[in-house]
């Protein structure tokens, strides 16, 4: 019987997960392409034009890595990047807001129907009815969300193969740059610059281990929900409790990355240990506690781990509420 829940579940959930894989493959293919424009086109034509105007080439990109966009670097965790080169730009797509919403969205939503929406929809009686314990409920649904959230991660990276695949090699291109000094007072400027045409070097595959940390913060996101799932009886009131939490939680670790003094509340939100961009381009799994909450010497704790004991300790909330308590009668 505990097969069958999982068909029905797997059933169910298909149409939403189909939408949202397709939806994060095109994001991830699209992205490769602004990443080639940005590496190949803006970002030479931006050194060179620095370069000659203020005898350093570097100084409009720290301009802009530093000044206007610094807050949405705060906001997405970007650290410290180099723009020059696209496995560091590539990083920054599993960081954008498609990909969080995404992930939020799948999360809470679907967790959220687990038991609040089986009773919203009056169907819990029927499925008690049948020889299936209570546990096997939960069970199923950590079962569903370790096969399909794998999956959603997975058409991520898909997307990004594809997307290298068709745009082909990343060669810097310097026709904005031609079109820039063909008037006057740069006129003939463009002739005399030296290029570097030489492809930079951009692999996707460093993407397969971080979207770990995506599947992580969805399995973290799943587990808190469903814990609230267990205890009500309305979808859509469990769904507005987790969106609340959720977005507190992302703006207390923004406020925390922004201003220092707020600094201590960002490792109590779930989005201080989502660093996909850090196993990407550094191989760094860990995160430091101390950049919050000021020990004099790091604390490391694995990122991934911290988000997998969230979500399993939401499961565990979840099995014991369910198992324990009394369910009201249809609406």
């Amino acid at each position: 019987m505990t097969f069958i829940l999982i068909r029905k579940l797997l059933r169910d959930g298909r149409a939403a997960l189909i939408v949202v894989c397709i939806i994060l493959f095109i994001f991830a293919a699209f992205w490769v392409k602004i990443t080639q424009r940005v590496t190949t086109e803006i970002v030479p034509m931006a050194r060179i034009i620095s370069q000659f105007s203020f005898g350093n080439e570097k100084l409009l990109e720290t301009l802009f890595v530093r000044g206007p966009s610094k807050v949405s670097q705060a906001a997405l965790g970007w650290g410290e990047m180099s723009f020059d080169r696209p496995n560091d730009f590539l990083a920054i797509g599993m960081l954008h807001p498609v990909v969080l919403t995404l992930a939020v969205v799948w999360g809470i939503g679907r967790a959220a129907g687990a038991v609040a929406g089986e009773l919203d929809r009056g169907t819990m009686e029927l499925l008690m009815s049948q020889p299936i314990p209570r546990n096997r409920l939960i069970l199923a649904h950590f079962v569903v969300d370790c096969v399909v959230v794998p999956i959603i991660c997975l058409s991520f990276f898909a997307g990004t193969q594809f997307g290298l695949a068709v745009v082909g090699d990343f060669v810097p291109d310097y026709t904005m740059l031609d079109e820039a000094t063909k008037s006057s007072p740069l006129k003939g400027l463009g002739t005399r610059i030296p290029r570097d045409t030489t492809p930079l070097e951009v692999s996707g595959m460093g993407q397969l281990p971080a979207l770990t940390n995506t599947f992580a913060l969805i399995f973290a996101l799943s587990g808190m929900t469903l814990a609230l799932s267990a205890a009500g009886r309305s979808r859509w009131r469990v769904i507005g409790y987790a969106v609340l939490i959720v977005v507190a939680m992302f703006v207390a670790n923004t406020v925390g990355q922004l201003w220092e003094p707020a600094s201590f509340v960002r490792p109590l939100t779930v989005f201080f240990y989502y660093q996909p961009q850090r196993v990407m381009i550094d191989g760094q799994w860990m995160v430091d506690l101390n950049t919050a909450w000021n020990f004099g010497r790091p604390v490391m704790v694995p990122a991934i781990g911290v988000l997998l004991a969230v979500g399993a300790a939401g499961y565990l909330l979840a099995l014991r509420i369910f198992t324990r308590r009394d369910l009201p009668s249809p609406l």
